[in-house]
Protein backbone atom coordinates (compact mmCIF):
# COMPACT_ATOMS: atom_id res chain seq x y z
CA UNK A 1 0.00 0.00 0.00
CA UNK A 2 2.84 2.44 0.62
CA UNK A 3 3.92 1.51 -2.60
CA UNK A 4 0.74 2.23 -4.10
CA UNK A 5 0.31 5.74 -2.53
CA UNK A 6 3.52 6.55 -3.72
CA UNK A 7 3.57 5.63 -7.16
CA UNK A 8 -0.03 7.61 -7.09
CA UNK A 9 1.08 10.92 -5.77
CA UNK A 10 4.69 11.00 -7.43
CA UNK A 11 3.59 13.05 -10.30
CA UNK A 12 2.19 15.79 -7.47
CA UNK A 13 5.76 15.64 -5.45
CA UNK A 14 7.90 15.99 -8.78
CA UNK A 15 5.45 18.46 -10.28
CA UNK A 16 2.89 20.02 -7.61
CA UNK A 17 -0.31 21.55 -8.80
CA UNK A 18 -0.52 25.39 -8.57
CA UNK A 19 -4.17 25.88 -6.58
CA UNK A 20 -6.22 28.62 -7.57
CA UNK A 21 -8.11 30.80 -4.97
CA UNK A 22 -11.89 30.06 -4.66
CA UNK A 23 -13.39 32.98 -6.85
CA UNK A 24 -16.99 34.69 -6.12
CA UNK A 25 -18.21 34.59 -2.02
CA UNK A 26 -15.19 31.86 -1.38
CA UNK A 27 -14.51 28.85 0.19
CA UNK A 28 -16.04 27.60 3.48
CA UNK A 29 -14.59 28.95 6.61
CA UNK A 30 -12.38 26.81 8.02
CA UNK A 31 -11.31 25.31 4.57
CA UNK A 32 -10.53 28.91 4.23
CA UNK A 33 -8.03 29.12 7.14
CA UNK A 34 -6.02 25.88 5.55
CA UNK A 35 -6.45 27.36 1.78
CA UNK A 36 -5.26 30.40 1.55
CA UNK A 37 -1.73 30.06 3.54
CA UNK A 38 -1.36 26.70 1.10
CA UNK A 39 -1.98 27.94 -1.91
CA UNK A 40 1.31 29.95 -2.38
CA UNK A 41 3.25 26.66 -0.89
CA UNK A 42 2.13 23.84 -3.63
CA UNK A 43 4.48 21.04 -2.21
CA UNK A 44 3.08 21.70 1.22
CA UNK A 45 -0.44 21.43 -0.30
CA UNK A 46 0.63 17.67 -1.84
CA UNK A 47 2.37 16.48 0.79
CA UNK A 48 -0.53 17.70 3.72
CA UNK A 49 -3.12 16.30 1.06
CA UNK A 50 -1.38 12.99 0.94
CA UNK A 51 -1.16 12.82 4.73
CA UNK A 52 -4.83 13.13 5.30
CA UNK A 53 -5.93 10.69 2.94
CA UNK A 54 -3.14 8.41 4.59
CA UNK A 55 -5.17 9.00 7.99
CA UNK A 56 -8.28 8.24 6.57
CA UNK A 57 -7.36 4.88 5.62
CA UNK A 58 -5.77 4.24 9.03
CA UNK A 59 -9.03 5.39 11.02
CA UNK A 60 -10.93 2.98 8.71
CA UNK A 61 -8.68 0.00 9.68
CA UNK A 62 -8.73 0.90 13.45
CA UNK A 63 -12.87 1.44 12.84
CA UNK A 64 -13.35 -1.56 11.66
CA UNK A 65 -11.12 -3.37 14.31
CA UNK A 66 -13.10 -1.60 16.94
CA UNK A 67 -16.76 -2.59 15.42
CA UNK A 68 -15.59 -5.64 13.64
CA UNK A 69 -18.05 -5.48 11.15
CA UNK A 70 -15.94 -6.99 8.69
CA UNK A 71 -15.27 -10.14 10.51
CA UNK A 72 -11.65 -10.42 9.68
CA UNK A 73 -8.61 -8.35 10.25
CA UNK A 74 -8.37 -6.79 7.08
CA UNK A 75 -6.17 -3.95 5.17
CA UNK A 76 -8.76 -3.77 2.23
CA UNK A 77 -10.47 -1.00 3.39
CA UNK A 78 -7.23 1.16 2.92
CA UNK A 79 -6.24 -0.31 0.04
CA UNK A 80 -9.22 0.18 -1.75
CA UNK A 81 -9.81 3.84 -0.09
CA UNK A 82 -6.52 4.87 -1.53
CA UNK A 83 -7.49 3.38 -4.91
CA UNK A 84 -10.92 5.32 -5.14
CA UNK A 85 -9.81 8.35 -3.69
CA UNK A 86 -6.97 8.66 -6.09
CA UNK A 87 -8.88 7.99 -9.39
CA UNK A 88 -9.48 11.67 -9.63
CA UNK A 89 -6.23 13.23 -9.49
CA UNK A 90 -7.82 16.02 -10.19
CA UNK A 91 -9.36 16.56 -6.65
CA UNK A 92 -6.59 14.99 -4.95
CA UNK A 93 -5.26 18.10 -3.64
CA UNK A 94 -6.32 20.39 -1.32
CA UNK A 95 -9.84 18.61 -1.50
CA UNK A 96 -12.00 20.16 1.53
CA UNK A 97 -13.83 16.99 1.54
CA UNK A 98 -10.95 15.42 2.63
CA UNK A 99 -11.05 16.81 6.29
CA UNK A 100 -15.04 16.68 5.90
CA UNK A 101 -14.34 12.59 5.18
CA UNK A 102 -12.37 12.24 8.10
CA UNK A 103 -15.00 13.91 10.98
CA UNK A 104 -17.69 11.90 8.90
CA UNK A 105 -15.79 9.00 9.42
CA UNK A 106 -14.87 10.04 13.64
CA UNK A 107 -18.88 10.51 13.49
CA UNK A 108 -19.89 7.07 12.17
CA UNK A 109 -17.45 5.31 14.90
CA UNK A 110 -18.73 7.37 18.01
CA UNK A 111 -22.15 6.96 16.97
CA UNK A 112 -21.50 2.82 16.66
CA UNK A 113 -19.73 2.93 20.03
CA UNK A 114 -23.49 3.50 21.28
CA UNK A 115 -24.54 0.58 20.43
CA UNK A 116 -26.09 -1.71 23.45
CA UNK A 117 -25.53 1.20 25.91
CA UNK A 118 -27.94 1.29 28.46
CA UNK A 119 -29.73 5.03 29.31
CA UNK A 120 -29.35 8.17 27.24
CA UNK A 121 -25.98 8.83 25.65
CA UNK A 122 -24.48 11.49 24.60
CA UNK A 123 -22.58 9.56 21.30
CA UNK A 124 -25.37 10.47 18.98
CA UNK A 125 -24.36 14.63 20.09
CA UNK A 126 -20.38 14.11 19.68
CA UNK A 127 -21.39 12.66 15.97
CA UNK A 128 -23.64 15.35 15.25
CA UNK A 129 -21.05 17.69 16.18
CA UNK A 130 -18.31 15.78 14.34
CA UNK A 131 -20.36 15.47 11.28
CA UNK A 132 -21.80 18.89 11.20
CA UNK A 133 -18.26 20.46 11.77
CA UNK A 134 -17.51 18.75 8.85
CA UNK A 135 -19.32 21.39 6.78
CA UNK A 136 -17.54 24.33 7.99
CA UNK A 137 -14.74 23.02 5.34
CA UNK A 138 -16.82 21.21 2.75
CA UNK A 139 -20.80 22.73 2.79
CA UNK A 140 -22.60 19.99 1.68
CA UNK A 141 -21.22 17.97 4.32
CA UNK A 142 -24.11 19.12 6.08
CA UNK A 143 -26.60 16.58 4.35
CA UNK A 144 -24.83 13.95 6.29
CA UNK A 145 -26.15 14.70 9.62
CA UNK A 146 -28.79 13.04 8.09
CA UNK A 147 -26.79 9.71 8.88
CA UNK A 148 -26.83 10.57 12.57
CA UNK A 149 -30.55 10.96 12.94
CA UNK A 150 -30.44 7.98 11.15
CA UNK A 151 -27.90 6.39 13.47
CA UNK A 152 -30.07 6.96 16.33
CA UNK A 153 -33.18 5.38 14.57
CA UNK A 154 -31.26 2.62 13.71
CA UNK A 155 -28.97 2.01 16.70
CA UNK A 156 -31.55 3.11 19.41
CA UNK A 157 -34.99 2.94 20.11
CA UNK A 158 -36.53 6.32 19.21
CA UNK A 159 -35.83 8.68 22.10
CA UNK A 160 -37.20 12.27 21.92
CA UNK A 161 -34.25 12.68 24.62
CA UNK A 162 -31.25 11.61 22.13
CA UNK A 163 -32.89 12.98 18.86
CA UNK A 164 -32.63 16.36 20.72
CA UNK A 165 -29.33 16.47 21.68
CA UNK A 166 -28.38 15.14 18.13
CA UNK A 167 -29.64 17.94 17.13
CA UNK A 168 -28.33 20.15 19.06
CA UNK A 169 -24.97 18.50 18.50
CA UNK A 170 -25.32 19.39 14.70
CA UNK A 171 -26.58 23.19 15.52
CA UNK A 172 -23.73 23.97 17.76
CA UNK A 173 -20.89 24.43 15.25
CA UNK A 174 -22.79 26.80 13.55
CA UNK A 175 -23.87 29.16 16.46
CA UNK A 176 -19.90 29.58 17.40
CA UNK A 177 -19.33 29.89 14.05
CA UNK A 178 -21.97 32.76 13.47
CA UNK A 179 -20.84 34.32 16.94
CA UNK A 180 -17.31 34.54 16.44
CA UNK A 181 -17.89 35.56 12.93
CA UNK A 182 -19.73 38.44 14.68
CA UNK A 183 -17.69 39.05 17.45
CA UNK A 184 -14.29 39.45 14.84
CA UNK A 185 -16.63 42.50 12.77
CA UNK A 186 -17.67 40.55 10.31
CA UNK A 187 -20.81 40.86 8.78
CA UNK A 188 -23.36 38.04 9.11
CA UNK A 189 -25.15 38.37 5.40
CA UNK A 190 -21.54 37.60 4.35
CA UNK A 191 -21.00 34.46 6.24
CA UNK A 192 -24.59 33.59 4.74
CA UNK A 193 -23.93 33.98 1.60
CA UNK A 194 -20.52 32.39 1.55
CA UNK A 195 -22.88 28.95 3.15
CA UNK A 196 -25.10 29.45 -0.01
CA UNK A 197 -22.61 29.76 -2.18
CA UNK A 198 -21.38 26.72 -0.90
CA UNK A 199 -24.41 24.67 -0.85
CA UNK A 200 -26.12 25.65 -3.49
CA UNK A 201 -24.10 27.35 -6.58
CA UNK A 202 -22.99 25.10 -9.69
CA UNK A 203 -19.51 23.71 -9.01
CA UNK A 204 -16.86 24.37 -11.76
CA UNK A 205 -17.50 21.96 -14.40
CA UNK A 206 -14.93 18.57 -14.62
CA UNK A 207 -13.34 17.75 -18.38
CA UNK A 208 -14.26 14.10 -18.28
CA UNK A 209 -11.83 12.18 -20.33
CA UNK A 210 -12.67 8.91 -21.99
CA UNK A 211 -9.72 6.88 -19.78
CA UNK A 212 -11.63 8.29 -17.07
CA UNK A 213 -15.41 7.31 -17.93
CA UNK A 214 -13.51 4.16 -18.50
CA UNK A 215 -12.09 3.79 -15.41
CA UNK A 216 -15.58 4.85 -13.46
CA UNK A 217 -17.32 2.05 -15.57
CA UNK A 218 -14.73 -0.48 -14.30
CA UNK A 219 -14.37 0.58 -10.51
CA UNK A 220 -18.75 0.37 -11.08
CA UNK A 221 -17.88 -2.98 -12.70
CA UNK A 222 -15.58 -4.04 -9.13
CA UNK A 223 -18.37 -2.66 -7.30
CA UNK A 224 -21.98 -4.27 -8.30
CA UNK A 225 -21.11 -7.91 -7.09
CA UNK A 226 -19.88 -6.29 -3.97
CA UNK A 227 -22.79 -4.84 -3.44
CA UNK A 228 -25.46 -7.52 -4.23
CA UNK A 229 -23.57 -9.72 -2.05
CA UNK A 230 -23.68 -7.48 0.71
CA UNK A 231 -27.11 -7.43 0.55
CA UNK A 232 -27.36 -11.39 -0.09
CA UNK A 233 -25.35 -11.47 3.12
CA UNK A 234 -27.25 -9.14 5.81
CA UNK A 235 -30.06 -11.25 7.26
CA UNK A 236 -27.00 -13.55 8.18
CA UNK A 237 -24.18 -10.90 9.66
CA UNK A 238 -24.40 -10.11 13.36
CA UNK A 239 -26.85 -7.55 14.23
CA UNK A 240 -23.87 -4.63 15.00
CA UNK A 241 -22.34 -5.68 11.48
CA UNK A 242 -25.61 -5.16 9.65
CA UNK A 243 -26.03 -2.12 11.65
CA UNK A 244 -22.76 -0.86 10.71
CA UNK A 245 -23.43 -1.82 6.99
CA UNK A 246 -26.72 -0.22 6.79
CA UNK A 247 -25.52 3.27 8.39
CA UNK A 248 -22.79 2.81 5.35
CA UNK A 249 -25.71 2.14 2.77
CA UNK A 250 -27.23 5.23 3.87
CA UNK A 251 -24.05 7.37 3.56
CA UNK A 252 -23.84 5.37 0.15
CA UNK A 253 -27.43 6.62 -0.99
CA UNK A 254 -27.06 10.45 0.15
CA UNK A 255 -23.37 10.43 -2.04
CA UNK A 256 -25.54 9.04 -4.70
CA UNK A 257 -28.14 11.90 -4.12
CA UNK A 258 -26.07 14.82 -3.59
CA UNK A 259 -24.15 13.71 -6.72
CA UNK A 260 -27.59 13.82 -8.80
CA UNK A 261 -29.26 16.72 -7.04
CA UNK A 262 -26.73 19.20 -5.90
CA UNK A 263 -25.24 21.47 -8.36
CA UNK A 264 -22.42 22.53 -5.92
CA UNK A 265 -21.16 18.76 -5.88
CA UNK A 266 -18.88 17.37 -7.89
CA UNK A 267 -15.71 14.75 -8.17
CA UNK A 268 -14.53 16.38 -5.07
CA UNK A 269 -16.84 14.44 -2.95
CA UNK A 270 -15.15 11.26 -4.04
CA UNK A 271 -13.32 11.73 -0.75
CA UNK A 272 -16.28 10.94 0.97
CA UNK A 273 -17.80 8.71 -1.26
CA UNK A 274 -15.24 6.46 -1.22
CA UNK A 275 -16.07 5.42 2.30
CA UNK A 276 -18.91 3.08 1.97
CA UNK A 277 -17.58 2.13 -1.18
CA UNK A 278 -14.06 1.05 -0.09
CA UNK A 279 -15.65 -1.12 3.25
CA UNK A 280 -18.31 -2.75 0.96
CA UNK A 281 -15.90 -3.78 -1.37
CA UNK A 282 -13.18 -4.64 1.16
CA UNK A 283 -15.95 -6.73 2.84
CA UNK A 284 -16.43 -8.59 -0.87
CA UNK A 285 -12.98 -9.50 -1.51
CA UNK A 286 -11.89 -10.49 2.45
CA UNK A 287 -14.79 -13.73 2.11
CA UNK A 288 -15.46 -14.52 -1.34
CA UNK A 289 -15.10 -17.75 -3.10
CA UNK A 290 -14.72 -16.52 -6.77
CA UNK A 291 -11.13 -15.79 -6.37
CA UNK A 292 -10.13 -15.59 -9.95
CA UNK A 293 -12.71 -13.43 -11.30
CA UNK A 294 -12.23 -10.86 -8.16
CA UNK A 295 -8.67 -10.65 -8.69
CA UNK A 296 -9.00 -9.89 -13.13
CA UNK A 297 -11.60 -7.42 -11.71
CA UNK A 298 -9.25 -5.99 -9.73
CA UNK A 299 -5.85 -5.83 -11.60
CA UNK A 300 -8.36 -4.26 -15.00
CA UNK A 301 -8.89 -1.43 -12.14
CA UNK A 302 -5.20 -0.93 -11.24
CA UNK A 303 -4.15 -1.11 -15.12
CA UNK A 304 -7.24 1.26 -15.94
CA UNK A 305 -6.06 3.71 -13.21
CA UNK A 306 -2.09 3.14 -14.56
CA UNK A 307 -3.68 4.06 -17.98
CA UNK A 308 -5.83 7.20 -16.68
CA UNK A 309 -2.64 9.08 -15.38
CA UNK A 310 -0.33 7.71 -18.26
CA UNK A 311 -2.87 8.65 -21.16
CA UNK A 312 -5.14 10.95 -19.41
CA UNK A 313 -7.43 11.65 -22.50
Amino acid sequence: MALITVALWVQYFIVPPLQIPASGEGAMPLWNLVFNPLAALPLLSVILSSVLMVIVAVVMIRFNTSVFFIARRTYFPALFYIILYSSFPGAMVLNPALPAALLILAGLWRMMSAYRLNGVVFNFFDAALLVSSAGMFYAPSVWFVLIVIIGVLILRSPDFREISITLAGALLPWVVLYAVWYLTGGDLSDLTGIIQHNLFDKAPSVPWSRTLIILSIVIAVNFIPSVLALFREMPTKKIKSRKTFELLSWMLVICAAAYAFLPSVSTEMNAIAAIPVAFIMANYCTFTRRLVMTEILFWIMAAMIVISRVWPY
